[in-house]
């Protein structure tokens, strides 16, 4: 999922917790209500120019963008339409769709990228994967008025964070409304009309969480690790490929595209963890941070040596 459109959710999140927090500050402020169709309506007013202005940031960069169906023509040549173009490296970025989950019933989840889709707000939602996508996403909505539940697989959310960080993180989802449940197995994903149930273990013990609305959703968020490529197969017209072609992991190209310019896979995970860190610090109270703050770091500075004779 592009970030820019879940960055727009999650401000409105940002700015219903800076409300919350008003009364901190001596402001009177009555309970905050949020319009979720406005919401999806901004975001997508906000990303539509989006295309347009990348691709004339290109042009002012002289890249060069080729659309059409892509073939191998030689060792250092891919063919489009009637264009033949020679390269030293050939970048393979041909996108990616969502992968299925492993899970009997997993036909009834949607992924994060259908929620932004949708113009009504679910009233329950259970988010199978305990990640940033997660965690995000869940701020929002449990905030905007949803019952959220996440369920994940391993021992704590956000693996790959500093433990101590993701406990205060979660104590602050659940103070929000958050149920959070961790080291399950999912068993099964099951539907009646619109309601749904997962039915997970636990500790050994078989439990059940439901999804108990006429709005309800099972989301399967699309982080990068949860995406497969949509390229199957090279079609080539040589004997043999060239050894230093890379393979480029998907992020968000398509097949019609594929000579277009590509973020840095790097870059785009390291802004995501810095907006999952400071969403984190900014949910912790006065005292929290304070502490938080205490616990970092702090730059060594060596004493300034006079220079010898």
């Amino acid at each position: 999922m592009a970030a820019p459109p879940k960055k727009v959710l999650v401000a409105a999140g940002q700015a219903l917790h800076d409300i919350e927090r008003a009364a901190q500050h001596r402001i009177a402020v009555g309970k905050p209500k949020l319009h979720w169709a406005a919401l999806i309506a901004r975001e997508k007013d906000m990303i539509k120019d989006i295309p347009e202005n990348l691709a004339r940031a290109m042009a002012r960069s002289s890249v060069e963008v080729t659309k059409g169906h892509c073939t191998f023509a030689g060792p250092d040549s891919v063919r489009v339409g009637d264009r033949t173009l020679r390269a030293g490296h050939i970048v393979i970025a041909a996108g990616s769709k969502p992968r299925p989950l492993p899970i009997p019933g997993a036909k009834h989840t949607v992924t994060s990228d259908d929620m932004l889709r949708e113009g009504r707000r679910p009233e329950s939602i259970i988010f199978i994967g305990g990640g940033a996508i997660s965690l995000e996403f869940g701020h929002v909505y449990a905030r905007a008025g949803s019952s959220v539940t996440i369920l994940e697989a391993l021992p704590q959310l956000l693996p790959a964070m500093d433990a101590d960080a993701v406990a205060r993180l979660q104590t602050q989802s659940e103070r929000i409304g958050l149920q959070i449940s961790t080291g399950v197995r999912i068993e099964r994903i099951e539907a009646t009309g619109e309601r749904f149930r997962v039915i997970f273990t636990h500790e050994g013990t078989e439990k059940t969480v439901e999804a108990g609305s006429s709005m309800a959703r099972v989301v399967s968020p699309m982080s990068r690790a949860s995406r497969s490529p949509l390229a199957r197969s090279i079609t080539t017209t040589a004997a043999s490929l060239p050894t230093t072609i890379c393979a480029q992991p998907p992020i968000h190209a398509s097949m019609s595209e594929a000579m277009s310019f590509q973020p840095r896979l790097s870059y785009r995970l390291s802004r995501l963890m810095k907006v999952i860190s400071s969403f984190a610090i900014s949910l912790m109270d006065r005292s929290t941070a304070r502490t938080t703050r205490a616990l970092r770091p702090r730059s060594t500075r060596f004493p300034r040596l006079p220079l010898s004779a």
